[in-house]
């Protein structure tokens, strides 16, 4: 929902300020300003008997911590120094805001099972504990219920992915007696098994399809899945070819090159409500662009610059193209890039909003101006043919 900057702000601080705050989040770059850092975290801490917000801040290379208490912050100042994205969670609720290029505050509420820690040296709280038995028949515990050092990238990811599905499914999926979730390219289905496993422990009922190429994975997740006693289902197939079928949530986590267009283009068709995917490899648009439009050259003449531009070309066309067939979108960091370079994730909500016109005309612009043709266009071309 919209709200005025200032109540944002207003309801920010009254969040932090509670005394059921476990932590908050600030990040992105507004437009024309720039913020003291790159991120921020605040966490509750106590020092000498008296709590006090620990204020972490990050520039890209260092970190500074300051203990404060909440009466020597400005809230109005610190919150509105210049970040896009703000994010306060308490024990039960998850408070996000996400400030527009109109400076609108658009509010997304979201409800969660936290506990407070208070500890000077705390571990990050998680969603889903590091002791869950769901790690253990994963094979990604030591002998103390504790992750693996090999695997601790594997759980960082999967607790981030539960951070960004999680406020997303309260507001846009909703209360349902069943949620259906398709995970798209599963692999050994850690993710899959760690969403329902979340979800379930939320009391919520979870329905859950993981598609693998490999056969080797699906006895693999069969068999996680009976250990279990889990609602899962496990299909050697391609991507394109999976069955249709309803689906609330489409996942699709490192799907590479065109399989991530695929596994778009399968939501899409099925009326997928939310498509959460974090994109790998890209070399789709990298085979086609031989002249660069003017005055572009200037990145693309350096190799390593020119690919992780088309890079973010590709996955920029990936959202639009969804933003044209009445997905509300965005594009966020899914994991630091120090756990893996692909930390890209879009994240699509079905609104069936009109199209705006200007929004199709920077869209073919672009394309005419790269001589470019987007293999999840060709994919979708009855479904923007109808919208555009």
């Amino acid at each position: 929902m919209k709200i005025d900057l200032s109540r944002a702000f207003a309801e920010l601080e009254e969040h932090i300020k509670s005394p059921d705050f476990v932590r908050a989040v600030l990040s992105g770059r507004r437009r024309n300003l720039t913020p003291t850092a790159e991120r921020i975290d605040i966490k509750p801490v106590l020092l000498k008997g008296e709590e006090k917000l620990q204020i972490q801040s990050t520039d890209g290379r260092q970190v500074t911590t300051k203990n404060l208490s909440a009466n020597e912050l400005d809230f109005t100042e610190f919150l509105g120094q210049g970040f896009a994205n703000l994010l306060v969670e308490s024990t039960t609720e998850s408070y996000s805001v996400r400030i527009s290029k109109k400076d609108e505050a658009l509010v997304t509420i979201g409800r969660v099972k936290l506990e407070r820690d208070l500890t000077h040296d705390r571990q990050k709280q998680r969603l889903l504990p590091e002791d869950n038995r769901i790690f253990a028949l994963l094979g990604m515990h030591d002998g103390h219920k504790r992750i693996k050092p090999s695997k601790m990238d594997k759980y960082r990811q999967v607790e981030e992915f539960l951070r960004l599905l999680k406020p997303t499914l309260d507001n846009e999926v909703g209360a349902q007696s069943e949620i259906s979730i398709v995970d798209l390219g599963c692999g050994h289905a850690y993710l899959t098994f760690a969403v329902q496993e979340y979800l379930n422990s939320a009391t919520q009922k979870v329905k859950v399809l993981g598609v693998d190429e490999r056969e080797e994975s699906k006895r693999h997740n069969d068999q996680i899945a009976n250990s279990l006693g889990a609602d899962a289902q496990f299909l050697v197939s391609k991507i394109a070819d999976t069955p249709a079928q309803a689906v609330d949530i489409a996942i699709a986590l490192q799907a590479c090159d065109t399989a991530t267009d695929d596994s778009i283009a399968w939501a899409v068709k099925n009326s997928a409500k939310v498509i959460m995917l974090a994109p790998c490899c890209h070399h789709d648009l990298q085979a086609q662009i031989d002249l660069v439009p003017e005055p572009w050259s200037l990145l693309t003449r350096h190799s390593v610059v020119s690919e992780r531009l088309i890079d973010l070309m590709t996955d920029s066309l990936r959202a639009q193209i969804l933003k044209l067939l009445g997905y509300r979108v965005d594009i966020v960091e899914f994991i630091g890039g120090e756990h893996t370079p692909r930390n890209i994730m879009i994240r699509a909500v079905k609104t069936r909003v009109k199209v705006d016109p200007v929004e199709v005309d920077r869209y073919q612009a672009m394309l005419a101006d790269w001589k470019i043709a987007p293999h999840l266009a060709e994919l979708l071309k009855s479904e923007l043919s109808a919208r555009i």
